[in-house]
């Protein structure tokens, strides 16, 4: 087994610090927070890695450990992903619990009833530690598929999200991959040491926790506003308006008038207007005023990057995309693109 060229004391040093602090973060969510569904699963998911974690460094540094014990380091990392996976789903996605998430946890909820019955010779060691590695790998790259989808379709779509929370989906992920592949490293391709995953960890944990601390406002689920509690709206109905949303807004582009309002969009698709805003608020992640001005936003930079709209003013241009007055439009702006209409069209060589 290859070890780390450090010395004993500094990595089991280093994993303590990071289970402790994963511990920690564990409690913190589960007791300090409110109890959404994405704060639940968050802590699960950190409490399961700091079983694993733990499992690993005594595995490691005691001369014994009880087979029982080591089961449950195991069983705990076979629902790590799973968990990643469905916080994932339900930050980008906010709906109800349903029962069936419980099958993504069928091989920890299968092995848990012979947890002093398995052991490293008839089972770890005969596929089924590859297998909890493969098992892992599937899910986190499930999971990325769904982070680079979602990404791609805001982007496509001027949907927007918060910058914070865009940032901590990314962070999460990246940590939380680095553990698997450290794991699946090391067993599997023989390339890496045993404790990379805890030392990655350790190091990852303290990152998160302190981006965490910095903006709260990710552990915050939006509230569902009383008058859309009693909507009855199958999903079929939900997606087609919603597409039918997106193909006005590209091709009558109704944004553009800076009198354009919610009623009128509602009268377009033929629905209520508190219909018409549940959906732009839960399809679109959004209210009503980002979702217009991120599309008049992008029309402004699309003619603050084209050379027959550099001599232009970008007072001009943001009228003409349906902005009424110059403070709004510049709010909209840096929120969305992260700096000022000048400096965007310097940095595009038109100024």
């Amino acid at each position: 087994m290859k070890t780390l060229k450090i010395s004993k004391e500094i990595e089991l040093l280093l994993g303590s610090f990071g289970a402790i602090q994963s511990a920690f973060l564990t409690i913190y969510l589960f007791f300090g927070k409110k109890h959404h569904t994405t704060n639940t699963l968050l802590s699960v998911f950190f409490f399961l890695i700091t079983i694993r974690v733990i499992k690993s460094l005594l595995w490691v540094y005691l001369d014994t450990l009880p087979d029982w014990f080591i089961n449950i380091g195991f069983i705990a990392h076979y629902a790590t992903a799973p968990t990643l996976l469905l916080y994932f789903l339900y930050i980008i996605k906010p709906k109800k619990w349903h029962v069936l998430n419980y099958l993504h946890f069928a091989p920890s909820l299968v092995l848990l009833p012979f947890l002093f019955r398995i052991n490293g010779s008839n089972f770890w060691h005969l596929g089924g530690y590859s297998f909890l590695l493969y098992h892992q790998l599937t899910y986190t790259t499930l999971t990325f598929g769904m982070l680079l989808l979602f990404l791609r379709k805001m982007d496509k779509h001027t949907f927007t999200i918060k910058k914070e929370k865009k940032y901590w989906l990314l962070i999460l992920f990246i940590g939380g991959a680095s553990i698997q592949l450290a794991y699946f490293s090391n067993y599997i391709l023989g390339l890496s040491p045993y404790l990379l995953g805890p030392i990655i960890y350790a190091v990852y944990i303290y990152i998160i926790a302190f981006y965490a601390f910095l903006n709260q406002s990710i552990f915050e689920e939006k509230e569902t506003n009383s008058k859309y509690q009693n909507i009855n709206i199958t999903n079929q109905e939900f997606t087609h308006y919603q597409n039918k949303i997106i193909q006005i807004m590209i091709s009558e582009k109704p944004y553009l008038n800076a009198s354009f309002t919610l009623d009128k969009l509602s009268k377009q698709i033929a629905l209520p207007t508190y219909l018409t805003s549940h959906i732009i608020n839960k399809g679109f992640n959004t209210n009503f005023s980002d979702f217009i001005n991120s599309y008049r936003i992008n029309e402004v930079t699309s003619k603050l990057t084209s050379s027959s709209y550099s001599h232009i003013k970008i007072s001009q241009i943001a009228y003409d995309c349906g902005f009424n007055t110059l403070s709004s439009f510049n709010t909209s702006f840096k929120k969305i693109k992260g700096t000022t209409p000048s400096q965007f069209r310097k940095m595009n060589n038109l100024s």
